[in-house]
């Protein structure tokens, strides 16, 4: 069982994501998760994405992304795990890179915590997928070239 899950049994809501990764050369599943979630090198319509998120979270009452947020918390059985836990919602990721079979995970899970975390993660919710698509795939290419 991934940490995501074992970090959050039953989530409102909970969606893995998967792409193929060369196999050499390795890296870890820390240092892939920092490579997902860096800011920095998230893909333009993504960062587009992010600032539209920004201007609007005040209007729901919800604080401001932090820098830290998508920052590593622990390291366990070769998954990386992300975790935030916020007033609207609680959210645990999950990155673990798979070497041998040229895989990439990221499972991420979701607790809504009132009304605001309700409204918020609606949008979220359907474009989720894509976006942590991208940042993966954004991700290997910096990795792996």
């Amino acid at each position: 069982m991934t940490l995501a899950f074992k970090a959050m049994p039953a989530p409102d809501w909970a969606e893995a994501t998967t792409i193929t990764i060369p196999s050499v050369p390795t890296h870890t599943s820390e240092e892939w998760a920092q490579a997902v979630f860096d800011v920095k090198n998230v893909p333009a319509p993504v960062l587009a994405m992010f600032w539209l998120r920004e201007r609007i979270v005040g209007l729901l009452g919800i604080a401001q992304g932090r820098p830290d947020t998508f920052a590593v918390d622990k390291i366990a059985d070769g998954e990386a795990l992300i975790e935030a836990d916020e007033k609207h919602l609680r959210f645990v990721a999950s990155v673990q890179a798979d070497n041998d079979a040229g895989l990439l995970h990221v499972v991420t899970a979701v607790e809504l915590k009132n009304r605001a975390g309700r409204i918020y993660f609606a949008p979220v919710q359907v474009l989720h997928g894509v976006i942590t698509r991208a940042m993966m795939t954004s991700a290997r290419k910096r990795l792996c070239t």
